[in-house]
């Protein structure tokens, strides 16, 4: 009996310590998450432009950006007139053409404190924020003019990996054109690629 008693506990013993170990050297491998906001060079690829983005760390959650780059720009405009016996004419054109562009603002990362006590990833900047973003956008000699976008934002980021963070922008934005200014609701996604 003493024996099947021993075999037992040792059994027990041996489990023990093997759910122990191997919950140590999962503990011992979790990655430190950065507990601010760091500066960051991108390659960002949006639906409709690629840029290199500068993100300087200016405060422990708080950063401004620059970028280069160029964007997309889809064009789809309706003219509707009445001919001489009052019939409806519709006439539809639609271009894309891609154009040069500037970029700035800043960000402030709103819950990146908050990530960091529960435990979350925020490597990358991995986190939600609020900013101010410009966009410039310079057709070359096309009898276009230049456009100008004043976008306030709330956006956020995601690491998908190491190198490769996924980026959601949303706001109204005001547009300047043609001395004319237009109200517009902005929108950025895409994927940045860390350098």
């Amino acid at each position: 009996m003493k024996s099947k008693n021993a075999i037992k506990t040792f059994s027990m013993l041996f489990i023990c310590l093997a759910i122990f170990g191997s919950a140590k050297a999962q503990d011992s491998t979790k990655v430190e998450q950065p507990t601010e906001v760091k500066s960051l060079n991108k390659l960002k690829l949006s639906l409709i432009g690629l840029s290199y983005e500068r993100e300087q760390c200016v405060g422990k959650t708080t950063t401004i950006y620059g970028a280069a780059g160029l964007i997309g720009s889809f064009i789809y405009q309706t003219t509707i007139t009445f001919d001489n016996n009052y019939n409806l004419l519709a006439n539809t054109d639609t271009d894309f053409k891609i154009y040069p562009s500037l970029n700035a603002g800043f960000r402030h990362y709103y819950n990146f404190e908050k990530r960091v006590k529960k435990g979350k990833k925020t490597i990358n900047n991995a986190a939600g924020y609020v900013g101010l973003d410009f966009l410039a956008i310079f057709p070359p000699k096309t009898g276009i003019s230049n456009q100008y976008n004043i976008m306030p934002q709330w956006g956020f980021q995601a690491a998908a990996s190491k190198w490769i963070n996924f980026e959601l922008a949303l706001g109204p934005a005001i547009v300047i054109a043609q001395s004319k200014t237009y109200f517009d609701i902005g929108a950025k996604i895409g994927f940045n690629f860390l350098l």
